[in-house]
C-alpha cells in the first residue's frame, strides 16, 4: 500500500506541476467555478435525479480529494436542489486537505470530515456513502491492479443505491490519435513552465514513468508512474463491480464515468495479492 514515502512524492509532484491546488488564487478559483458546471450536470443523471427525489439528507465521500474541489463543488451544486449535503474527504496529502477542511467549511457553511487515507482503503472508513467521487482526473495514479483494489474498496463504501463518479478523460484519443506520445513535452509558461521527459515503462503495471522539472519551484526532478486511462476501460472494470455503468458527457473528450448499485461479489478482502504483483514488489 502506499506509505508516507509516497505521500511525499505525490505532494512534491503536485507542487512541481501546473495544476490548481489553490482554491483562494484566480485559477483556482476558475477551476471551482468549472468544478461547479459539472456538477450542476451531474445532479440532473437519472440515477443523481432519483436520489434526490427518494433522500433528503445526502453523504458525499471524495477520494484522491486534495483540497476538495470536486467534492465542495458537487455539494454546492446538491444543495441548490434542495438537499442536506455532508461532505467527507480523503487524501493522503495531510497539508491539501487542512485546506479543503478550512476553505470547503467557508464555501458550504458547514463542517467537512478529513481523513489521510490510501483511496484503496477507504472501506476501512466503516461507513457508508450515498456518493462516492474521484475528481481532477486523478486515474493516472492508478495502474490497472490497483484500480481493482480501488473500486473493491468505493464498492463497500456505498449504500445499496449509491452512486460512484470518477472523472476521466480520453487519453487515448488525446496522446496518441490526436498529438502523439511525447519523450519531451514542455507545458504552462513563465514559473509555472513544467518539462517533463519519458524515463522509463513498467510492463507488468503498465505505467509509464515520467521525470518533471520546473527550473522555478524545484532544485531536482520529480518523478511519477502514469498509467494511460481512458473511459472505456474505466468503465469495464467498474462493470464488474456495479450492476450498471454510465458516461455523462463533459465536452472536450471529458466525462463522467458512473457506476450504479454495488454489487458486493468481490471484496477488498478477498483480493490477494497476485504472484506478478508480488513478484515485482519482492524483486
Amino acid at each position: 500500500m502506499m506509505d508516507e514515502k509516497f505521500s511525499q512524492k505525490l505532494s512534491n509532484f503536485y507542487s512541481a506541476f501546473v495544476w490548481p491546488d489553490d482554491p483562494e488564487n484566480e485559477r483556482g478559483k476558475e477551476y471551482f467555478e468549472t468544478a461547479v458546471k459539472f456538477m450542476c450536470t451531474l445532479t440532473k443523471h437519472r440515477w443523481i435525479k432519483k436520489m434526490l427525489s427518494e433522500k433528503e439528507k445526502i453523504s458525499i465521500l471524495e477520494v484522491c480529494g486534495g483540497v476538495g474541489f470536486g467534492g465542495v463543488a458537487l455539494s454546492k451544486a446538491l444543495a441548490r436542489t434542495g438537499a442536506d449535503v455532508s461532505l467527507s474527504i480523503t487524501d493522503l496529502r495531510k497539508d491539501a486537505l487542512e485546506r479543503a477542511r478550512e476553505w470547503g467549511s467557508g464555501i458550504l457553511r458547514k463542517g467537512i470530515e478529513v481523513s489521510v487515507l490510501d483511496a484503496r482503503e477507504v472501506h476501512k472508513l466503516e461507513q457508508k456513502f450515498d456518493i462516492v467521487l474521484l475528481y481532477g482526473l486523478s486515474t493516472p495514479h492508478f495502474s490497472p491492479w490497483n484500480m481493482v483494489r480501488l473500486f473493491a474498496s468505493v464498492s463497500e463504501s456505498l449504500v445499496d443505491d449509491g452512486v460512484f463518479v470518477a472523472d476521466e478523460v480520453d487519453r487515448r484519443y488525446n496522446i496518441f490519435l490526436r498529438t502523439g506520445y511525447k519523450w519531451t513535452l514542455a507545458e504552462g509558461e513563465g514559473d509555472n513552465m513544467v518539462i517533463s521527459f519519458h524515463s522509463g515503462y513498467n510492463m507488468l503495471e503498465g505505467m509509464v514513468k515520467r521525470s518533471y522539472i520546473n527550473p522555478s519551484k524545484l532544485t531536482e526532478p520529480v518523478t511519477a508512474e502514469l498509467f494511460i486511462w481512458a473511459p472505456a476501460e474505466v468503465g469495464a472494470i467498474l462493470w464488474t463491480f456495479f450492476d450498471d455503468v454510465d458516461f455523462l458527457n463533459l465536452g472536450r473528450m471529458r466525462c463522467f464515468v458512473l457506476g450504479f448499485r454495488p454489487r458486493r461479489t468481490i471484496t477488498p478482502d478477498a483480493l490477494n495479492e497476485p504472484t506478478i504483483v508480488s513478484r515485482r514488489r519482492n524483486g
